[in-house]
């Protein structure tokens, strides 16, 4: 039988994105073995996004959310390291070697990238900065910054997954008391498509909004419906 993998890569999907095949190529640019899963939500989608090599596994997942497909991957992941990828988000060259090597400190249990958005505007560079700060002031990351983990680690903390969003900010803050958290130096980039299709500013608004609302304790499902309403 062969091996297993170094890397399991665990990528939800709603929709086709246009980025797909350049995404998936990024994931399997690694020098280390990687799978990919990709958890398809809805039937619809799984005529349409199928598994490609050997490495690549499709899930499907009826739960609506981003959550509760990173969870379903999460209880089929076979690799020692698991990654949370947004099906957006490009992973730099050499992500693999860069987390190897951020994990071979027996302290850190995980971390996330450096992000940045795939067009430029000074607006969007704010909002890079506002995202470093609060992982500075909190360590509480992003799930565009391709949040990592030890597997082990990543399976005792799956209840943070169990919403249809914010699962990244529960997932921080649940690894976090488990061990160390890094940064890596090296940069992702996620897509800014729903700031060019909504607005920046109405885009910026409806995030605060959303997250104002979970934390004064609001019901993620609720928060899930407003969010994706329009």
């Amino acid at each position: 039988m062969p091996d297993p993998p170094i890397f399991s890569v665990i990528m939800p999907l709603h929709r086709e994105h246009e980025r797909l095949a350049d995404v998936r190529s990024r994931v399997h640019s690694a020098r280390s073995s990687a799978e990919l899963i990709m958890v398809l939500n809805g039937v619809s989608l799984a005529e349409k996004v199928k598994a490609e090599r050997p490495d690549e596994r499709t899930l499907t997942c009826e739960r609506p959310g981003r959550g509760f497909a990173f969870a379903r991957g999460v209880a089929e992941a076979k690799g020692e390291i698991t990654v949370l990828l947004h099906g957006d988000t490009l992973l730099p060259a050499g992500w693999d070697r860069a987390i190897v090597a951020a994990l071979s400190d027996s302290h850190v249990v995980g971390g996330g990238f450096h992000m940045t958005f795939d067009r430029s505007s000074k607006y969007l560079d704010f909002l890079v900065g506002l995202s470093d700060f609060m992982v500075f002031l909190r360590f509480a990351m992003w799930g565009d910054r391709a949040l990592f983990a030890r597997t082990v680690v990543l399976r005792e903390c799956v209840g943070a997954l169990d919403v249809p969003l914010f699962e990244d900010v529960r997932l921080s803050k649940a690894v976090r008391r488990r061990g160390k958290l890094v940064l890596l130096d090296e940069t992702v980039i996620t897509s800014a498509d729903h700031f060019w299709k909504n607005g920046p500013f109405t885009q910026s608004m409806r995030i605060l909004r959303a997250r104002t609302w979970y934390a004064l304790g609001g019901d993620p499902q609720k928060i899930y419906d407003y969010y994706y309403s329009r």
